[in-house]
């Protein structure tokens, strides 16, 4: 497993597609940064997040389907996918090795934002050009944690169902983009729990505002906590059978 792992890691290092997602990852920074600073359009910490974290939730899905998407399509364009079977790895191991990858760079990936976006706040702070104090930055940070790791677990594990069954990264990009707007949509809605990347935004605004949170706090935590386990364990159940089943290649 260990090897497999590695093995992922020295692949990606030879890929430029990873550049692209991390400028795609970074789009919400080099817009919000280009709107407070060249349009005064946010004065606040709170509204440069409320930004920030809008882009995030609608863009980074997408980050996490190209990049699952691609660690299983290079195996099928490659053809290298019937190598390591025959070689005696398991497929439940192949599936675990690329989709633990995919959560340690989307998580990194996660990170890097907010500590630009870190940045960010410290350079208008010293300008002059925006309010906020540390304690609401910390803050900001717990619930943008918790955000990242939702969408990352969950869109890791859809990803992976949807280029298995399709075996084609346009494909798989589309349904990023699609499932990115189409959580969006949810946001505001008070049975918006029920979708795991909803209930992650508002929980991440929550530690914003806690006025935006939703009117019923108590029954929408516990559905919205049911609704995340549910949805990982099915989806990582079904991407891992979608991935073991036999292929014509194996025939």
């Amino acid at each position: 497993m260990g090897m497999l792992i590695k093995n992922e890691f020295s692949k990606l290092k030879r890929e430029w597609f990873m550049v692209f997602l991390l400028l795609l990852s970074l789009l919400p920074i080099i817009t919000g940064g280009a709107g407070a600073v060249f349009n005064n359009s946010t004065k606040s910490l709170a509204d440069l997040f409320f930004f920030m974290n809008n882009q995030f939730s609608m863009f980074f899905p997408m980050v996490i389907f190209i990049l699952i998407g691609s660690l299983f399509y290079q195996e099928y364009k490659n053809k290298t996918y019937i190598n390591w079977i025959t070689y005696g790895f398991s497929k439940k191991k192949l599936f675990l090795s690329k989709v633990v990858v995919s959560i340690v760079i989307g998580i990194g990936f996660a990170a890097v934002l907010f500590i630009s976006f870190g940045l960010l706040v410290a350079i208008l702070n010293g300008a002059g050009k925006m309010t906020g104090d540390i304690s609401l930055f910390v803050n900001l940070a717990i619930g943008f944690g918790m955000e990242a790791c939702v969408i990352v677990l969950i869109t890791t594990c859809l990803g992976a169902i949807v280029i298995n069954l399709s075996r084609n990264i346009i494909v798989t990009s589309v349904v990023g983009v699609i499932y990115g707007f189409a959580s969006c949509l949810f946001i505001g809605s008070e049975r918006g729990f029920v979708i795991p990347g909803s209930f992650a935004y508002r929980v991440s605004m929550f530690f914003s505002d806690k006025s935006t949170y939703y009117e019923a706090p108590v029954p929408a935590t516990i559905g919205g906590c049911i609704s995340i386990v549910l949805c990982l364990i099915v989806m990582f159940l079904v991407g891992l059978i979608v991935f073991s089943h036999k292929k014509k290649i194996e025939n």
